[in-house]
């Protein structure tokens, strides 16, 4: 059923509109306001908006215009707002998915009724139209989907396609722009004045007179970009790829000639109407990709598919594109991408990058220049076959590992400026770039690879050496001197003197890098509370480094060495295992909650950090917080094992916060404070409970502020029904109360079902509390003459409630404080 269709069938209950391109959010949250609002009288029901998003083809792209919406929602204090959206994505899939609450797969096969019906409607229209043939999305369906039925229809139509004449090529552009940008158009004056058909004196303009045999495939439609005006387009996706298979098959015309005809016809672009969305068509499809660390996906589909069919024709299309959006910073990105990729041309590709860099100096184009030098390195290590490697090699690869970290790095200062720019833009939610300190950890990879070419090879110093050089523990001239091999290694010690700096500090800018993306990961996901399911990519990517990285610096092999020196082997492995099992840091042992690990894995890791904190061993800080932080993981997973720490987690936090600390530390002290006080309303602390909440709040935006962009704090633990350490509530606990996969979990948490199951209520325990202002609720505790605040999870739900109402809600924790969930009034 196409849109209009269903908007027609529900005008009587909603107010409907369409949205088929992506726009300003802002603007179009602004526009469903007025809809709602429009002709509104409070004595009577306000009539829901119904929204529907044509084939937005990212999840992301309609959780932030819900997010403008509801901020809008906000702005203008509208109490009880409504607005449905109705997400229309095509799917490549023939196989029925997962139905969830908020999500329906229509699929493109027919029951055997609806064979029948449409059969009984078929000799309805036979009766009344002689064209009946064509009506395509009718006979398609009534086919059932049958390939054999659209190919034969697209071979008759096209039996005579010739590329030398101009309607065959405006056909074969429209044909490769409805596949790979389903929402394309070109006007139809610019059609006119390129098949130089006359424009009539009066009356209108019939398809069938322009593009004649291939009209059958076309309709037309409005389109806007300044003004409104008319448009032609291939109606069906279906059968645009079937003709361009044909075109390619039989025709012998390749993707790549149309590409190339597209790009270089300069006719198409020299009319005003429609120009500038035919630009935006055009440069969409050449540069929009889809996020994965597999080459080919760097691409656009269309790159791809030029790649595969007519190997080389790629390069001439890219070429062409520059010509075409010759000042264009992204695109060329995508020529750089492409020679360092593709070609492994990188003096070409450094050139790419620096003109990208010349039209638009953001940390998006510094990247890609870091990653021209990132690939080169990559190229000259994995084409050396000798071992060891020789000196003029590693001179040269290290010099490229050098100037690549300085490039990520450079990359990293740029996204930080961008960030605190974007601070003061609130409407803007591009996220924080981190692909600076991902590129910087691969290069870290590479130098650790590279290294053990040359004399920390299997034959050469011992493995804890090199970890502890690596680590700024010991100078090269200690290496050296420990080293039997020395003076045969003369050579190659005399040229890493020259990279001394970067070589020690190593170890300390990875796991800086490391501990930087999992805090973000860990802390901050999606607009709903939880993780961010897009970036599972790059979490794929970060732990295969990681284990490079722990394989290195997480392991002792010279065991019986260290115990002659009277050193504490297993203190040092105690803290090595953590450090593998990323759990010396409070967000690596915060994400123990959520990702796959046993209750015995955890339960050795609270061993090792309760053995790591024991007085004799003089802990840090940071250890005894962790350690705190294990212990109530564990209490929340597992409460009665005999591994948690023998003595109350709150004596070992109250010396703590008498304790001066760094401002990251008093973060997660902070954090952890708010959780167990809240726990424990007996405790004498808790006369500061409200005093720790604000801090917290005051903490986090210091500690995250240059990252929160278009992120939002995620829930740790929630508070349940029961005592203690038991009265804290994992997701996973909520999680296992629903059957399905993280998207339906995701759905149900996001709508608000979730907290609807009876076994989830049980779990949770409902607190009461007034609204205060626009954003905050003060919560009725047990905690004497103490109002703690919660933060709404979605702001929009007290949004119109007056000051002082009376709510119900459950209470969440995240890094920035609690936070309301399932918010109901009085």
């Amino acid at each position: 059923m196409e849109p209009s269709h269903v908007l027609w069938a529900l005008r009587d209950r909603f107010r409907c509109a369409v949205l088929k391109k992506k726009s300003n959010f802002a603007y179009v949250a602004e526009q469903v306001v007025q809809l709602l609002m429009y002709a509104y009288d409070e004595q009577t029901p306000r009539i829901p908006v119904l929204l529907m998003i044509d084939d937005f083809d990212d999840m992301e792209n309609v959780n932030d215009l819900q997010q403008a919406i509801e901020n809008e929602c906000i702005e203008k204090d509208i109490q009880s707002a409504k607005v449905i959206l109705l997400n229309c994505m095509r799917s490549n899939s023939f196989e029925v998915t997962e139905t969830t609450p908020t999500t329906v797969f229509i699929g493109n096969r027919l029951s055997d009724k609806e064979l029948k019906l449409f059969e009984v409607k078929l000799r309805e229209i036979e009766k009344e139209h002689q064209n009946f043939e064509t009506f395509y999305g009718f006979m398609i369906m009534k086919e059932n989907f049958n390939p054999e039925y659209i190919k034969g229809v697209v071979q008759k139509t096209l039996k005579n396609f010739n590329m030398e004449k101009k309607n065959a090529q405006l056909f074969a552009v429209l044909v490769l722009l409805k596949v790979y940008c389903n929402v394309s158009s070109i006007s139809l004056s610019l059609c006119m004045d390129f098949l130089d058909h006359p424009k009539p004196v009066c009356g209108g303009v019939r398809i069938d007179d322009i593009f004649q045999e291939y009209s059958s495939f076309i309709s037309s439609c409005l389109d806007q970009d300044i003004v409104v005006y008319k448009a032609v387009k291939i109606t069906y996706s279906i059968i645009a790829k079937q003709c361009l298979e044909e075109i390619r098959n039989t025709h012998n015309v390749t993707t790549a000639k149309i590409a190339n005809f597209l790009l270089t016809t300069d006719q198409l672009y020299e009319h005003t109407q429609g120009r500038d969305n035919l630009v935006k068509d055009v440069h969409d499809i050449l540069v929009k990709r889809f996020p994965s660390f597999d080459e080919d996906s760097r691409f656009s589909p269309l790159i791809q598919q030029v790649a595969g069919e007519t190997p080389g024709q790629e390069e001439i299309v890219l070429e062409n594109a520059t010509k075409r959006f010759d000042n264009d910073a992204i695109v060329c990105q995508l020529l750089a991408r492409y020679y360092y990729l593709k070609k492994k041309d990188f003096s070409v590709a450094k050139e790419w990058a620096k003109k990208a860099m010349a039209f638009s100096k953001d940390s998006y184009m510094a990247n890609t220049a870091a990653q021209v030098i990132k690939h080169q390195l990559k190229s000259e290590i994995s084409e050396c076959k000798e071992d060891p490697i020789s000196p003029e090699k590693l001179l040269s690869s290290l010099k490229l590992a050098q100037s690549a970290m300085v490039a990520f790095r450079e990359t990293q200062d740029l996204a930080k400026r961008e960030s605190f720019e974007r601070l003061q833009i609130k409407r803007n939610n591009c996220p924080f770039n981190t692909s600076g300190c991902l590129g910087e950890i691969q290069v870290g990879v590479f130098v650790i690879h590279l290294l053990q070419k040359t004399v920390f090879s299997s034959d050469g110093i011992p493995h804890d050496i090199m970890s502890q050089f690596l680590s700024g523990n010991i100078s090269l001239s200690e290496m050296e001197r420990s080293d039997p091999w020395g003076i045969k290694y003369r050579e190659y010690y005399d040229i890493l003197r020259e990279f001394e700096n970067m070589l020690c500090n190593l170890k300390e800018r990875m796991k800086w890098n490391f501990d930087y993306l999992d805090r973000n990961y860990v802390n901050l996901g999606t607009v709903i509370g939880i993780k961010n399911p897009r970036e599972k990519v790059t979490q794929t990517e970060i732990a295969r480094c990681f284990e490079t990285y722990s394989n290195v610096f997480c392991k002792t092999e010279s065991e019986n060495d260290l115990k002659k020196q009277h050193f504490n082997l297993d203190l040092h492995q105690a803290r090595q295992f953590l450090e593998k099992e990323k759990a010396d840091t409070f967000s690596g042992i915060l994400d123990c909650l959520t990702k796959e690990i046993t209750t015995e894995e955890i339960e050795e890791i609270v061993r090792q950090h309760n053995f790591i904190c024991l007085p004799q061993h003089q802990p840090k800080r940071i250890e005894r917080i962790n350690m705190i932080y294990a212990n109530v993981v564990l209490g929340c997973i597992k409460p009665e094992s005999d591994v948690l720490l023998y003595q109350d987690p709150l004596n070992v936090l109250s010396e703590l916060l008498c304790e001066k600390h760094t401002e990251e530390e008093y973060f997660s002290l902070l954090f952890i404070a708010v959780v167990l006080l809240w726990l424990s309303p007996e405790h004498e602390l808790c006369i500061q409970l409200e005093t720790y909440i604000s801090q917290l709040k005051v903490s986090y935006f210091e500690q995250m502020k240059e990252v929160i962009n278009g992120k939002y704090p995620i829930v740790h633990f929630l508070l349940g029904s029961k005592s203690s350490c038991r009265r804290l509530v994992q997701i996973k606990a909520i999680q296992s109360c629903v059957t399905g996969s993280e998207e339906h979990f995701a759905s149900l948490w996001g709508n608000g079902q979730i907290f609807r199951k009876q076994e989830v209520r049980k779990l949770l325990q409902r607190f009461t509390g007034q609204v205060r202002g626009k954003k905050k609720i003060m919560v009725d505790t047990c905690f004497q003459d103490q109002k703690l605040e919660v933060i709404p999870l979605f702001q929009s739900q007290i949004s119109g409630l007056e000051h002082g109402s009376k709510v119900s809600f459950f209470i969440g924790f995240s890094m920035k404080g609690p936070l309301a969930l399932d918010i109901e009034r009085f």
